[in-house]
């Protein structure tokens, strides 16, 4: 019997799975990471805080399960994307970590499209939008404000890659997690020598490149003792979290999409060829299953929005919820669906936090239309969630009309939690929804790269087939999908006509 360690780094929270090579998960630990406002724009985190939630995961899960710690043979990590940290040659990190949603480099984005342009990075990169967000730009920022620290610098490491250092010592990063770095042709599978020229590094101030699943190398005898852990097991590459997201939902080739409602609307699907119309605002990235290439759309304003709403509206709902000792979005939602497909016709435009694909507009904002006296609170609350779904389906259709067939939903994250929620899933966009068994697909996905790399599986696909349990599809009400056809035309259109007034 042998065991496998999937490790999801998000931005705020560590996350560990121990996984059982053919019974999938045996036990899983979180450890929640704090980041620092300095200001609205900056974001930073002390990377060590990753990797010591790394190791803590790591003990949490050995006090659950009495199992040889011995037996564990491989390790992956999923991770975030865009947050990275400079190291020196002792590996010693330079400065705190600039998070992905720090927005400090406005001036450096404009300049990368000024010299390049939009298309020109698109063409090379894969990535619709060029941000203060994205690692490119913030190098730039960091040669400009911290020159003494840019020339000190001996790698560059995205969490994934800090990680990966720490467990093994060797200077590692995966293509999936480089593709949004705007460093990375997406094409030629290489650096883009000519943005590094650009913002002044050197590629050999960057990690050599790896693709999911090749193994790094064994873990050293240091963690081995901190953990328990076999120095004989092996590190391999992971990959972004959306991508191991979608391997933990067995999303490994055309036809299926996968899809995560969190604070954001994520959705995602398998594609030979790159997406080539920028404007559709779905980014490009290499891909765990070798030669292909995920597509990703995403929507700021889903999670987000419902837990303003609740936070906004919801006083009493969240004092009854903690008297009943339930969730209050679960409350919330058995509420709203005792409201017609439909919501009576109220609809919402969910973009309080801007609009993301397939219409992209930061500045665009929320909108309720069409109440009247005898709507109330829950056809409020289900009208905000339709409204999420039909981001989804504009998606969807984005997908279908540029020649990929979808064949069904496959959800995770926490709408996916929700029967209502999947429902109305299954009704707006006329397709089975299916969720998984087990709540954390990302580990799960990093999980099926660690057992490629150390040859416990053959390949992707024998590591989702022996490992990845789904549950049974929720299939479309049809009179529901009947009526959400007229609301999901009536969406588009209160989106075309209120749209100029984002501009």
């Amino acid at each position: 019997m042998a065991y496998l360690l999937g490790i999801d780094a998000g931005t705020t929270m560590v996350k560990a799975a121990l996984i059982d090579e053919d019974r999938g998960a045996v036990a899983d630990a979180s450890v929640d990471c704090t980041v620092s406002f300095s200001d609205e724009h900056h974001v930073e985190i002390d990377m060590g805080l990753y990797w010591e939630a790394c190791k803590e995961c790591i003990h949490k899960i050995s006090k659950k399960e009495k199992i040889h710690f011995k037996d564990i043979k491989g390790i992956s990590i999923s991770s975030q994307g865009v947050t990275f940290v400079p190291i020196d040659r002792y590996g010693r990190e330079l400065r705190k970590g600039i998070v992905f949603y720090d927005t400090r480099a406005v001036s450096e984005a404009r300049a990368l499209i000024e010299h390049f342009g939009e298309d020109k990075i698109y063409e090379i990169t894969g990535q619709p939008a060029v941000s203060a967000q994205l690692e490119a730009a913030k190098l730039m920022w960091i040669h400009k404000h911290e020159p003494g620290c840019y020339k000190e610098i001996y790698k560059i490491l995205l969490v994934h890659d800090y990680l990966a250092y720490k467990f093994t010592g060797k200077y590692a990063c995966v293509q999936p997690v480089i593709s949004s770095s705007l460093l990375f042709d997406l094409r030629q599978k290489r650096w883009w020598e000519e943005m590094l020229d650009f913002i002044v590094l050197s590629k050999e101030k960057l990690p050599e490149i790896y693709r999911p699943g090749d193994p790094i190398g064994p873990i050293t005898k240091k963690v081995s003792g901190e953990t328990g852990i076999s120095s004989d097991a092996l590190v391999a590459a992971g990959a972004i979290d959306q991508v191991c997201g979608m391997l933990g939902m067995g999303n490994t080739h055309s036809g299926i999409l996968s899809e995560s409602t969190g604070s954001v609307l994520a959705i995602h699907t398998v594609s030979d060829n790159i997406f080539s119309r920028r404007e559709a605002g779905i980014y490009n990235f290499c891909n765990a299953v070798a030669n292909t290439y995920a597509l990703i759309s995403v929507c700021p304003s889903a999670g987000t929005t419902l837990n303003w709403f609740k936070d906004t509206f919801c006083e009493k709902e969240k004092e009854e919820a903690q008297n009943k000792g339930i969730d209050v979005f679960d409350l919330l939602l058995k509420k709203a669906d005792q409201i017609p497909a439909g919501s009576d016709g109220l609809i919402m435009l969910p973009h309080l936090a801007g609009m993301g694909s397939p219409r992209p507009n930061i500045s665009a904002k929320g909108v309720f239309y069409g109440f009247r006296l005898h709507h109330k609170k829950p056809h409020f609350v289900r009208s905000l969630v339709e409204s999420i779904v039909y981001m989804l389906k504009s998606n969807i259709d984005v997908y279908k009309n540029n020649g990929l067939e979808i064949e069904g939903i496959r959800s995770f994250g926490g709408g996916s939690k929700s029967g209502v929620w999947n429902q109305i899933k299954a009704d707006i966009c006329g397709l089975p929804v299916i969720t998984s068994n087990f709540h954390e697909p990302g580990c799960q996905g990093a999980a099926v790269l660690a057992g490629v790399g150390s040859g416990i599986y053959k390949n992707i696909e024998d590591g989702c087939s022996r490992l990845i349990s789904l549950g049974e599809p929720v299939y479309p009400d049809k009179e529901n999908q009947k009526r959400y056809e007229h609301g999901y035309g009536e969406y588009l259109r209160l989106s075309a006509i209120v749209g100029p007034m984002f501009e």
